[in-house]
């Protein structure tokens, strides 16, 4: 087993050995740091030598509260073992996430990665505050369904993750990580907004039972291999090969992948990553595309209502998961952008609060 755990550890021997790229001694190996979160649950870099370049994740150094959980909770390694899955299938289900050139786990559950460069994401504040496009909506909806496809189970007899490193909706640090967003959700919101009335609703969201609201979302009509994260800022979108207008949509940073009902990614990414109007403009048909696509790679009796049921299902735990993901989300907002994202949250507190009348 390799113990290379941190991009420290890579030199030119490191690259010629496990990545197999010709390299001489003189190349000079440049290092920029990537992460858009500045690393909370793990480093982040682009390691560029001799004209190609692979984006190396590695686990984080515990110093802060969210880097003691993704430690913990084995972050990093449970999206090592989600590569290392995905590589294993027979035929491989392209389209989903960048190639995984190497990977490690060590004996102490650490986990890193060294995976294609997929050139420079768009920064997350600017996205997150104009909402996905139609077609990158569209994208992001076939490529969860493609993921969604692989290990999907119909959800009658409730069984079990087929692998013990999936997250399930009652796995302690799946519980733990939406708690910690939700305690620290005051100050990120007061932080932004200082003068929003919100702010009242907002810290009522603190004591809300996250253990039943997550049971609720995953007892659904189908299971499956779930992203558990499904927001734009995880989500690189680039030309696809069907003309001008045709996009692909690649998805990043599988730390949460877990058992569960799928529509919940489906939800959050609805929920998080389109305007209101965007989304009630277009959700119905989006819902359709996604099950057309869902049903098409895994050809079983899952109706289109059924579906709908699952999605509504989900759409509480998603809310609650974008409030606890809310610093994520305004990362680089401007003043210009943060207005813009007040009315999402607003429908999220308003999603929570109906599910609990």
């Amino acid at each position: 087993m390799n113990a290379t755990l941190t991009v420290a550890d890579i030199d030119h021997e490191w690259i010629r050995r496990r990545l197999g790229w010709p390299l001489g001694a003189s190349e000079a190996i440049t290092v920029c740091a990537v992460s858009q979160s500045g690393g909370l649950m793990g480093g982040v870099y682009r390691v560029s030598c001799a004209g190609r370049s692979f984006v190396f994740k590695e686990p984080p150094d515990g110093g802060t509260q969210w880097g003691r959980l993704a430690l913990d909770t084995g972050l990093v390694a449970r999206e090592v073992q989600l590569y290392r899955l995905l590589q294993s299938l027979r035929p491989p289900v392209p389209g989903i996430t960048p190639a995984c050139h190497w990977s490690t786990l060590s004996a102490g559950g650490l986990g890193a990665l060294a995976l294609e460069d997929l050139g420079p994401s768009a920064p997350v504040g600017p996205v997150m505050a104009a909402g996905l496009t139609s077609p990158q909506a569209d994208a992001a909806m076939r490529s969860l369904a493609r993921a969604h496809a692989i290990l999907a189970a119909q959800g009658v007899d409730r069984p079990p993750p087929p692998y013990r490193w999936l997250y399930a909706a009652s796995s302690p640090g799946l519980i733990a990580a939406v708690r910690m967003g939700l305690d620290d959700l005051p100050r990120v919101a007061a932080e932004r907004w200082p003068e929003n009335p919100m702010l009242r609703r907002l810290r009522r969201i603190v004591d809300i039972d996250v253990e039943s609201v997550l049971a609720d979302a995953h007892s659904a009509h189908c299971l499956a291999l779930c992203h558990g994260d499904a927001w734009a800022g995880n989500i690189l979108f680039r030309p696809g090969g069907g003309g001008s207008q045709s996009v692909e949509a690649l998805l990043l940073d599988w730390q949460f992948a877990m058992w569960g009902n799928p529509l919940s990614d489906v939800a959050l990414l609805l929920m998080s990553s389109l305007t209101p109007a965007a989304r009630q403009a277009s959700e119905d048909e989006l819902l359709r595309r996604y099950h057309t696509a869902l049903t098409t790679y895994w050809p079983v009796d899952y109706t289109l209502d059924a579906c709908r049921d699952d999605l509504h299902r989900a759409e509480p735990a998603a809310a609650l998961v974008a409030l606890a993901s809310l610093e994520a989300y305004t990362s680089g907002m401007g003043n210009q952008e943060l207005p813009r994202l007040a009315a999402r949250v607003q429908t999220w507190l308003d999603r929570v609060a109906s599910d609990r009348r």
